[in-house]
């Protein structure tokens, strides 16, 4: 038998005085991603994500950045964020989400800097590392432990600190400020129903130069980036609220709940009443 044996006094990592709370915990293999996990933003949560197989890319903020095995994304609360999947690009991940987050010297609930790198690259010995104890982490959640998951996360905390202080995570730059109010401006009006010609207006742009744009920064249209945050958030309320689906389209911008469940349908691949009842875990 081989004992090892702690050697410092603990402290909490980030010098944090409260502990966190642990909102989610989840494992999505390679093939259960073919439903896609569309843009969203968390209002009050952190999720911090491990791409432990496959590859994709993600859009956090707007901006591409390629996902495949050993990468560590961290998403701030507030920050959208778009995760593409789908039979042509199967991706597998551990995934957690925190609120009550307060590190010295950022906002409430942010893990990193405004202007940091969302993402990081870990070798291999990293990733399994970290991989095990989001295993762990995540069995314990579903065995009911919830005391000892929220133990756990701390400690997926402390390797995730240790990791990103290892790599080499740039700073983003400020980009397109023109983007950035594009996008600022669907954010806050996506569930509202708008024209190309009414957003051109406020934003005092062509709609061609808007669209072109809002396509070569995002990756996607305006009405596509429109469609995705509705859908995004559909999802959202969808896992955390016991809301009538019906309710849910209209509060993402449907007036027509046939057409929310086919544009959802075509988005994730499944519908919105199977999308809740396979995507939340019951006991």
């Amino acid at each position: 038998m081989i004992q090892c044996f702690v050697k410092k006094e603990y402290a909490a990592p980030f010098g944090l005085l409260c502990m966190p709370r642990l909102f989610s915990v989840s494992r999505t293999d390679e093939k259960a991603s073919a439903h896609p996990r569309v843009m969203h933003a968390h209002d009050d949560l952190v999720e911090v994500v491990l791409v432990r197989g496959g590859e994709s890319r993600y859009y956090v903020g707007g901006t591409p950045y390629d996902a495949r095995r050993g990468d560590l994304f961290i998403f701030n609360s507030g920050v959208v964020h778009d995760e593409p999947s789908g039979p042509d690009q199967p991706v597998a991940t551990f995934s957690l989400a925190l609120g009550g987050l307060a590190v010295p010297g950022l906002r409430a609930n942010a893990l990193i800097p405004e202007d940091a790198s969302p993402v990081c690259h870990l070798n291999e010995t990293q990733t399994v590392r970290l991989a095990r104890l989001y295993d762990v982490l995540y069995d314990e959640l579903t065995a009911g432990n919830d005391d000892g998951a929220h133990h756990l996360l701390m400690a997926v905390l402390s390797l995730v600190q240790q990791f990103r202080a290892a790599a080499a995570d740039g700073r983003i730059t400020d980009g397109n400020m023109f983007a950035q109010r594009i996008k600022d401006y669907i954010d806050a009006h996506f569930a509202e129903e708008f024209s190309l010609q009414q957003m051109a207006d406020a934003l005092h742009a062509s709609p061609y130069y808007l669209a072109h744009v809002c396509k070569e920064t995002t990756g996607y249209s305006p009405l596509q980036y429109v469609l995705r945050r509705r859908i995004g958030e559909a999802q959202t309320l969808l896992i955390t609220t016991d809301l009538p689906v019906t309710r849910i389209a209209a509060q993402v911008g449907y007036d027509n709940p046939s057409h929310f469940n086919t544009q959802f349908s075509k988005a994730v691949g499944m519908s919105p009443r199977t999308f809740r009842r396979e995507y939340v875990y019951h006991a």
